[in-house]
């Protein structure tokens, strides 16, 4: 009797330690997502985009030039990603292949005119059982034109309505 609670144990610490290294991979790659942006790597950030977004641009040949240029000119007017940070993981759903999830994004930006924090929601996706992980921002759009984009998203998947950026405006000298 004593061994069949060794083993119940085993099961149960084997089955929790299984799903926080999931939420783990998925926050270590958002980071990395992150930091590239922050450094203005687009080949890296460019890693976790979806491949037939990536595509999709390619074909109007619009991505790279579209992110070198938003790089651009953000910095040209003196802004800077002061930091970005990620909140845990929503619930994983298991849909046509993939693994999906949301994941809370921070964004806190500073220019010589304001102040923006951003929140926002990335969905998660994995291809590969959760090895590698692609993000979208689902408050780029509205969620009816996300899913259009996206075919693939799970019905359970749930995302929250994008709330408005908070801008604190700086005193100009």
């Amino acid at each position: 009797m004593k061994n069949i609670g060794i083993i119940f144990c085993l099961f149960i610490s084997v089955g929790l330690t299984e799903a926080q290294p999931m939420e783990t991979v998925i926050k270590t790659q958002a980071i990395e997502m992150g930091r590239a942006l922050v450094a203005g790597d687009v080949k890296t950030f460019s890693r976790f985009m979806l491949p037939e977004l990536v595509e999709a641009g390619k074909e109007t040949g619009k991505t790279q030039m579209t992110m070198d240029s938003a790089f651009a000119v953000f910095k040209s007017f003196g802004g800077k990603v002061e930091r970005i940070t990620y909140g845990n993981p929503g619930k994983m759903v298991t849909y046509k292949n993939e693994l999906q999830s949301t994941l809370p994004q921070t964004t806190e930006i500073t220019s010589p005119f304001a102040d923006v924090v951003l929140s926002s929601t990335l969905v998660a996706i994995s291809r590969d059982n959760g090895k590698n992980w692609y993000f979208i921002d689902a408050s780029a759009g509205k969620i009816e034109q996300l899913k259009t984009k996206l075919p693939n998203l799970s019905p359970e998947l749930v995302i929250p309505e994008p709330t408005p950026p908070k801008v604190t405006m700086k005193q100009q000298k």
